[in-house]
């Protein structure tokens, strides 16, 4: 009995012992030391932790981080393997973008109204489809005719044709070309301008004499006055300074609002009478830029046909997810809405037999304008009309005892007030028509063209093949570089409206003309690689040049570039890196006074990166002069985040900013800092757990182009701008997808947004002939 005691004792001592000495497993110790915080699936707890625990760290980056800071009360508590346990647990259960997407139903398409762009480019090209259409030309200059005036007779003798690629002339007291004589004299430039981007833009003309410049009129045809329907002249001038007054130059201002990627008819008429200067000078200003003279690019002899644009002031787009979505119903949407209809019936109204090509003294003048809006029904719905549909929006606008106008305006209010334009995932039919308007809105913003109209009538958009081939041919339109050309700019931070000004006793020739050429020289810098043969993505990362002209040559101390304008000029590699060192961009996130690692690496982890960053639980703004002054940027910014909440972001934030001090405030680079040594060497964790020894920006841009999550990172905000959609709307390993075909082609970012483009467009369309198979 004694013995068989012993053994019970000794079984239940050993027992006793193995139950101490068994490891908890990761959900035990998530439970015991972390749910009373972050909840017990992650969903977070108030008062604690309200955010939810969810991110894209890889499963070593995460055990790694938890083994240093967590829990935040006793960093200690866990030891390398129980935060390994923990980690893995937490990374399975809801950590994870694949374990939030077992937890919850797959995310769908968001069926959402048009966004302000694309309402604007809709409604331009859905009336730009009828009558005449022009191609954006080369942009070379303007046609330029000089006249001989007698008198009155402004244009009595023309003298000569030629192209003018700048507006400005000093023409003095002598005449503008030979054959003229210098006391009256006409000139007319004539083409077209082409808008790069959507904005408002201000025009400027100075002159002692008479002008006048025309943008986006209504051209008549044979004589090049603008004119309306019914035949009378319309003083359409933007700036009307036609009479003067005296021999001071005068200069008025105006401004009008242009969809970007589109060529707009212009006209600038110019005279001089007796008069003892003859001078003339016109310049814009694009949307956050400064004043320049009106040249070459922008400017070419080629037609242009006028653009109707909805210019009605529409409440902003939901951008709480980064990206704009037509997400927000509101009243003051819809009013919006109703108003803006209003606006354009009012010009198809005084543009309606161009537009309709019907003749007010047609016999036959209602079946043909009934046939004009069934037809502009069609293009706004983006498929055909069924016969209830004519019915509801052609056939009871022609209600009896309504004349022809006011039934055309009747039925075109309700084509642009109906959710069938308005929604265009609107209704359960996914075929042709459906893929058609996708390619169009992703590429475009806009409505299909006939050319994409037509091959989904013909049943050419149902294979992959097919489908690539037309987003292949829209890729080269001038729409898809302004709409890509605006995510380039966010992406950049080249959207901020604030004025980019530095301290003028620290940096005394950092001035508003310096700062335009930089904006410049990072846009064409963009644009040449997006829009080279290659289009290469690492190029943009990598290249160890930068587009400089001669003012920014001398400022950055580099010799001046031959050839004018902007040229690219080499850096030693190891001092540049693309856009990661352009100095626009570096100037932008800084100080105005001194640099901002904080600033700088927010940006490459967000932006270049891949990286996702929650909001700060509290704001800090840095306060300089708190600091020891003899302290370096570096030094100061360790300070200031070593609070383990702040380093929960900033662990991974400041190694990237510390990697780009040798640049200053304005983006020159420098070695010290206060008369000691810049040290720019991190060491920096990634995403995937690995442990970088980062030098400065070259190594930066090798790791973001070989970075599987930085390229994704990229290819997500792309895809966000582009289709205002989720990635994950389209299947939980789209991005891998992408990423895959856009690493295959060389990291080629046009062919990106072919397969982009190609994959949204086919998404849950099943064709009658394919759905038997």
């Amino acid at each position: 009995m004694r013995e068989v005691l012993r053994i019970s004792i000794f079984l239940g001592l050993t027992a006793s012992l193995l139950a101490q000495e068994a490891p908890l497993a990761g959900d035990a110790i998530y439970s015991k030391h972390c749910a009373s915080c972050h909840g017990k699936n992650g969903e977070g707890v108030p008062d604690e932790v309200d955010e939810p625990l969810y991110g894209e760290r890889s499963l070593v980056s995460l055990s790694k981080y938890i083994d240093k800071r967590m829990p935040e009360d006793d960093p200690d508590l866990l030891n390398a393997e129980e935060s390994h346990r923990v980690a893995e647990y937490i990374m399975g259960a809801f950590y994870s973008p694949e374990a939030r997407a077992k937890n919850t139903a797959p995310p769908k398409l968001a069926v959402a109204r048009l966004t302000n762009r694309q309402y604007r480019e809709s409604i331009a090209d859905l009336l730009g489809s009828f009558g005449k259409t022009t191609v954006p030309g080369e942009g070379k200059g303007l046609k330029a005719q000089y006249f001989q005036s007698d008198g009155m007779n402004k244009k009595a003798k023309k003298v000569t044709d030629r192209e003018d690629q700048r507006l400005e002339f000093d023409f003095a007291e002598g005449p503008p070309v030979e054959g003229i004589s210098a006391d009256q004299f006409s000139i007319a430039w004539d083409g077209s301008l082409i808008a790069p981007a959507t904005g408002w833009y201000e025009f400027r003309l100075s002159t002692p004499n008479g002008a006048r410049v025309y943008v986006n009129g209504e051209r008549q045809e044979g004589d090049g006055n603008f004119r309306d329907d019914s035949g009378a002249k319309r003083q359409t001038a933007l700036i009307d300074e036609w009479v003067s007054s005296g021999a001071e130059v005068r200069v008025k201002t105006e401004r009008i609002f242009l969809l970007g990627g589109r060529s707009y008819p212009f006209r600038l008429d110019y005279f001089k009478f007796q008069e003892k200067r003859g001078m003339v000078k016109l310049e814009w200003k694009q949307p956050r830029a400064d004043w320049t003279v009106l040249a070459t690019p922008y400017l070419s002899p080629a037609e242009a046909a006028h653009v109707t644009i909805a210019d009605t002031a529409f409440p902003p787009d939901d951008a709480s997810e980064g990206y704009e979505r037509g997400t927000e119903i509101s009243k003051a949407w819809h009013e919006a809405v109703t108003a803006s209809a209003v606006d354009v019936s009012n010009s198809v109204i005084a543009r309606l037999r161009r537009l309709s090509g019907v003749k007010d003294d047609d016999p036959e003048r209602v079946p043909g304008l009934k046939a004009f809006c069934a037809t502009f029904a069609e293009r706004a719905f983006r498929r055909p009309l069924t016969d209830e549909l004519r019915q509801t929006y052609v056939e009871h606008a022609f209600a009896e005892g309504i004349s022809p106008d006011q039934a055309v305006k009747r039925a075109v209010i309700l084509i642009l007030t109906s959710p069938r334009f308005l929604y265009p995932e609107l209704g359960k039919d996914k075929d042709d028509y459906t893929v058609a308007s996708r390619l169009a809105l992703g590429l475009w913003d806009s409505l299909p063209d006939k050319a994409l109209g037509d091959a989904a009538k013909s049943g050419q958009l149902r294979t992959p093949d097919q489908v690539k081939a037309q987003a292949e041919r829209m890729i080269g339109d001038p729409r898809t570089k302004a709409k890509t050309g605006e995510f380039f700019q966010r992406w950049l931070k080249l959207d901020a409206e604030a004025d980019l000004q530095k301290d003028a006793a620290e940096y005394p020739d950092f001035d508003a003309a310096l700062v335009a050429d930089l904006r410049r020289s990072l846009e064409l810098f963009v644009d040449q690689v997006v829009w080279s043969e290659k289009s290469d993505y690492r190029q943009l990362l990598e290249a160890d040049y930068l587009l400089l002209n001669d003012r920014l040559a001398k400022f950055y101390g580099m010799p001046m570039p031959e050839g004018g304008g902007f040229q690219p000029v080499k850096f030693d590699p190891a001092q540049r890196a693309g856009v990661l060192t352009h100095p626009y961009l570096l100037a932008r996130l800084a100080h105005h006074d001194t640099t901002s690692p904080i600033h700088r690496g927010v940006f490459l982890t967000r932006n270049v990166l891949g990286g996702l960053l929650k909001p700060p639980p509290e704001a800090i703004a840095f306060e300089d002069h708190k600091f020891d002054p003899k302290m370096s940027m570096r030094e100061k910014v360790a300070e200031m985040t070593r609070n383990a909440n702040c380093m929960t972001c900033h662990e991974t934030i400041n190694p990237l900013g510390f990697s780009l001090e040798n640049f200053d405030a304005v983006g020159r680079f420098r070695t010290t800092e206060k008369d000691r040594p810049i040290d720019p060497v991190v060491d920096y964790l990634t995403q995937d757990g690995e442990l970088l020894k980062l030098h400065g920006p070259r190594d930066l841009a090798t790791h973001a182009v070989n970075s599987e999550s930085a390229r994704r990172g990229f290819i997500r905000l792309l895809l966000q701008y582009e289709l205002k959609q989720n990635p994950a709307a389209y299947g939980l390993d789209t991005l891998v997808k992408l990423d895959t075909v856009f690493n295959a082609s060389g990291q080629n970012v046009r062919q990106l947004l072919v397969e982009m483009n190609r994959l949204a467009a086919l998404h849950g369309v099943v064709h009658p002939d394919q759905a038997s198979r």
